[in-house]
């Protein structure tokens, strides 16, 4: 008998260990968008090839207070590779909502400014793959809507930024 219970109990507590189909994301201490070269494509990268790709388009520059800067690479007539401010803008982590509220501007070609706000909710896929759904708050005079939309941020390698920053002739 008393075997038949320490069975049942072991296997009550294995049930109730084990049993749950998913546990709770640990919450954020911190964003998980630290200092360094980040880019932040709309679809995973899943190789070094990819990243390298998505780096190369957009990265921004972000420094351990929240600030950042974006760059992205522009082609001229004469196939030269320009690099262009795209945005600025600081982010601060809020522990007990697990989001980044982000001030930015966005800055045009033509030199026109766009200023807002985002919220940035962080999650991990089953491959442990960081996702950031996006939500615009108050973008001025902007046609875009501020329905969320998903990011996939990715860590740029340092050389491979290095190497974006000193080009100067066509893109290899």
């Amino acid at each position: 008998m008393t075997r038949r219970l320490h069975a049942l109990v072991a296997t009550a507590l294995a049930a109730a260990l084990f049993g749950t189909t998913t546990l709770a994301q640990t919450p954020l201490t911190e964003s998980p968008i630290t200092s360094g070269f980040w880019s932040f494509p709309s679809h995973k990268a899943a190789t070094a090839q990819e990243v390298i790709a998505v780096c190369r388009d957009h990265f921004e520059i972000r420094f351990a207070d929240g600030h950042f800067i974006g760059l992205r690479m522009h082609k001229t007539e004469s196939k030269l590779v320009r690099r262009e401010v795209e945005d600025v803008g600081r982010c601060a982590f809020n522990r007990e909502k697990q989001i980044d509220n982000c001030e930015l501007k966005i800055i045009h070609s033509d030199g026109s400014i766009l200023a807002g706000t985002t919220e940035n909710r962080y999650s991990l896929d089953a491959y442990k793959t960081l996702k950031m759904t996006v939500t615009p708050r108050t973008i001025t005079d902007t046609p875009f809507s501020d329905a969320p939309f998903d990011a996939f941020p990715v860590r740029c390698p340092d050389d491979t930024v290095w190497s974006i920053l000193n080009e100067s002739g066509p893109p290899k």
